[in-house]
Parts: C-alpha cells; structure tokens; sequence
C-alpha cells in the first residue's frame, strides 16, 4: 500500500495495520494470533480457565471477562506505546487500521 493512502489518527500521525488472522504453528496446530504492523502481539486467553469461571456462575464469568479486556487493551497499548481504547480496537479489528 502506497504511504499516502494510510489513514491518520485525530492527531495527525499515521495508522499501523492491526490483523486477526489464524496461523499455523510448527507443531500443526491452529492459533489466532493478532497482528499490529507485521509483528505479533504476544498475548493470548487461556479459554480453559474463562470455561471454568463460567461454571462458577455469572458475576465470577463477568468479573473475569472484565479483568481479560482490561488486561487486553493493556497489552494492546503496551505495545503501541500509547494508551488505546477498547473502541480503536473494535474499529481496528473493522478497518485494519489502528
């Protein structure tokens, strides 16, 4: 993509491409994996501990639904190096474009 056509911030600086794509791993298996300007974020959900919260019933589920985004939009920020929010993430997830 030629660098004029990469879409700006509020403030003028320049977007970075943000990808949720599956890949596949060495040892054959499947992971999603995300994507933000070519490198990967190292991030990931343990799904078997958020099933288990499920179990324990609702308000422990959204608890930690609660702590998994907010360690989510930590992760995301850490690595751009600026605070992020959960609504750049979903337009980015849109668009391609954080």
């Amino acid at each position: 993509m030629e660098e004029n056509n990469i879409p700006l911030r509020a403030d003028g600086t320049p977007k970075v491409r943000f990808q949720v794509g599956l890949r596949k791993l060495a040892n054959g298996a499947i992971e999603k994996a995300i994507f933000i300007d070519g490198q990967k974020l190292n991030w990931s959900l343990d799904i078997g501990a958020f099933l288990e919260s499920k179990k324990m019933g609702p308000m422990i589920a959204q608890s930690m639904k609660k702590d998994i985004i907010r360690h989510y939009i930590s992760s995301v920020s850490e690595f751009m190096g600026r605070h992020v929010t959960i609504e750049e993430i979903k337009s980015a997830i849109q668009t391609g474009w954080i």
